[in-house]
Order: C-alpha cells, then structure tokens, then sequence
C-alpha cells in the first residue's frame, strides 16, 4: 500500500516537471525573436490581404482566396493568443500590448461582430509592438511618445482657440453664410482654412463681398494659427535638443 502511494506521489511528480519544463520551453518561444519576426510577417501579409480586399479589381477575381487567407491568418492570432495565455500564465496580462492584442483579436474573431469589422485594421498597430526588435522603429516610438505629452497640450490650447473663433464666426456670417451657420459646420470651415485649402477664393472672398471688414477676422485667425504652430514646433526642437544634451552626458 505504502508503496503504491510512493508509485503515485512520483508520478505526480514527474507529471508536473513535465509540465513544468513543457510550459518553459513554449515560454521561450513565444518570446523568442524567431517567433516575434514570424507574427510581423503575418501581421504585414495579413495588412496587405486586407487591403487588396478593398479593392473591386482584386475582390472579383480573388474573392475567395483572399476570404480563406484572411481566415487562415486570424487562425494564426488565435494560436498566439492561445499559446501566450497558455505559456504566460499571469504574466501575460501585465503587459499592456498582450492586453491590446487580445481586445484587438477577440473582438475581430467573433463571427456576429461584423458592424465592428474596421477594428481588424487595428492588428496593424501591433507591429509597433516589436519596435524593441528594431532599433530605428524603437527610436521612432521612443520619441512619439515623449512628445506626445506636448501634442496633447498643444491640440488643448488649438481646440480653445478653435471654439472661440468658431462663436464669433456663427454670431458675425451664420445667418448670411450656411457655412458658418452652426458651430459643427464652422468647426470645418475654420479647419479648411488653417490648411490653407482655396480659403481665400472659396470663403474669404465672398465674405468680404457682404461683410467688406470680415478681412479683419481671417487675417487674425490666420495668424493667431501660425503663431500656434511655430510655438509647437519651438517646443518639440527644444525638447529634442534638451533629451540630446541629456543623453550625451
């Protein structure tokens, strides 16, 4: 009896160190380079499915291939997930990117999810994801992200700026004017402007037929615009050369 309980305390034993070792090995190749490269060539191929798939030409002819290839691909996800969660254990949840990949993947994978089909295009974003495997790409997002406190900053103080020139828009043309007749409608109007898209012949112009002062007005935004972006880019150059010096010491 004594013996018999010894016989099944080693084989739980070497079951787990089985276990154990198996699920190891399979953690070391999910996070291996090897396997990280073989999903950016799929996430690439799949990107490229995608897009021919949008195209008429290609979905005529190729409808069904590209249908199975994209399939084919989302069961390659599916098995990265799979095996990540699997190998991972909990470690798998503390990195927000594997959070992303599987939102991203399960989202796009059920099948009564189709008003929500764009959200596969999002699997694109995974490749910054590798961008430690790549140290130009690294670089890029390394900088994006330093930055991007500053941008968010700068799109607060441009929304501002936007919403008050869009009132006194609305209050000075909007009852002349459809597109200055509603603030949604100025919102566009004044962004076609900052881009300099044929502001002057299709907006300006005939505003200043009725209203011959409205030159005031735009000659404002206009610059109050500029000033906005050169002080951005003033502060990007100077943060960029702060983390230079900084690196160099």
């Amino acid at each position: 009896m004594v013996t018999v309980k010894k016989t099944k305390t080693s084989q739980k034993i070497t079951n787990k160190l089985y276990y154990n070792d198996k699920q190891r090995r399979l953690s070391k190749l999910v996070s291996g380079k090897s396997f990280d490269m073989f999903i950016m060539l799929i996430i690439l191929a799949d990107a490229v499915i995608q897009g021919m798939m949008t195209s008429p030409t290609f979905s005529f002819y190729y409808d069904n291939l590209l249908y199975l290839l994209d399939r084919i691909f989302m069961g390659i996800f599916l098995i990265e997930m799979f095996l990540k969660i699997f190998a991972l254990k909990r470690t798998f949840f503390q990195s927000r990117w594997n959070i992303f990949d599987l939102i991203v993947i399960g989202i796009s994978s059920l099948p009564f999810m189709g008003m929500f089909i764009v959200l596969r295009t999002f699997r694109i974003l995974r490749l910054l994801k590798y961008g430690d495997r790549l140290p130009e790409i690294s670089k890029i997002v390394c900088t994006f992200l330093k930055l991007l406190p500053t941008f968010l900053a700068f799109l607060g103080i441009f929304a501002i700026f936007f919403y008050i020139f869009a009132i006194i828009a609305v209050n000075l043309y909007g009852d002349t004017f459809p597109i200055f007749g509603s603030l949604g409608a100025t919102f566009f109007t004044l962004l076609q402007i900052f881009t300099l898209d044929g502001w002057a012949s299709s907006i300006a112009r005939p505003v200043m037929i009725v209203y011959p002062y409205a030159w005031i007005f735009f000659s404002t935004l206009l610059l109050t615009s500029f000033l906005l972006v050169i002080s951005f880019v003033a502060t990007i150059i100077t943060q960029m050369i702060s983390e230079k010096k900084y690196l160099q010491k």
